[in-house]
């Protein structure tokens, strides 16, 4: 089987399974958009972004709900960075039209006006009372290399020793850099409903990667136009004999 039927395979595989209760396409899909988000965000609008894309990007949810004490947080499905530091993006990526949520509609809007620089000092304290020190400390890595916080060296020694050495006394010592980004929400979702700046179709998507020379984002391409019609209101197609890979 070349690439291209690979290629072809997974995303009819998807395409079928997408129609069925409870199967969640993003979750399934958030990697094929995460190749092509940064390129397409720099042409979209124009602004030079660094490499770095963070996934689930924790807002502490006491940010949002001074009301309600908390150190959990809610999440960001992408978040990218200009070169700069200028700008924050942050990204959220919807499969189906109807999935979009009024309170996470607000919680994005709430963080856009609280700022980057309070979102990061609300993780810092996430950071203080979570048991999963090694992954966070790749999201603070990656914020550095993005020029947000400033990490002390002995911090990665001590976590990453065998056996890990102490090591919390060092989250004093991180630092949230004095920057001041604007910071922008764009959904990335079938179909626009309504007049507004913040919101991208599939069909958008689907141009950009026309542009390529990719056999992939071609293929991609299509299914995403196949996606902007709603997930059940299409009738099945017609089974197929042929066995799934590995049968």
């Amino acid at each position: 089987m070349s690439n291209v039927d690979t290629y072809a395979a997974a995303m009819s595989q998807l395409d079928r399974w997408r129609h069925f209760p409870d199967y969640q396409l993003e979750r399934r899909t958030d990697i094929y958009f995460a190749i092509y988000l940064r390129s397409f965000l720099q042409h979209h609008t124009a602004i030079p972004l660094q490499p770095t894309v963070i996934p689930e990007f924790p807002i502490k949810r006491d940010l949002i709900w001074p009301d309600r004490p908390t150190y959990k947080s809610v999440k960001v499905d992408y978040v990218l960075f200009s070169e700069d530091r200028s700008n924050v993006f942050f990204v959220e990526l919807k499969t189906d039209n109807a999935s979009r949520r009024p309170e996470q509609d607000d919680y994005l809007a709430t963080a856009r006006r609280i700022g980057f620089h309070a979102i990061l000092d609300g993780l810092l304290k996430i950071i203080t009372h979570t048991t999963s020190h090694h992954k966070y400390f790749h999201l603070l890595a990656a914020l550095s290399t993005a020029g947000f916080v400033e990490l002390p060296p002995e911090l990665s020694r001590a976590l990453f020793a065998t056996p890990p050495t102490a090591f919390t006394h060092l989250y004093d010592r991180i630092q949230v850099l004095p920057f001041s980004p604007g910071l922008q929400v764009l959904y990335l979702q079938p179909a626009i409903e309504g007049d507004s700046e913040d919101h991208v179709d599939f069909e958008t998507f689907a141009t950009f990667l026309d542009g390529r020379n990719d056999a992939f984002a071609s293929c991609f391409a299509s299914y995403l136009r196949r996606w902007t019609i709603a997930a059940g209101t299409i009738p099945p197609a017609p089974s197929t004999t042929e066995p799934l890979s590995g049968a």
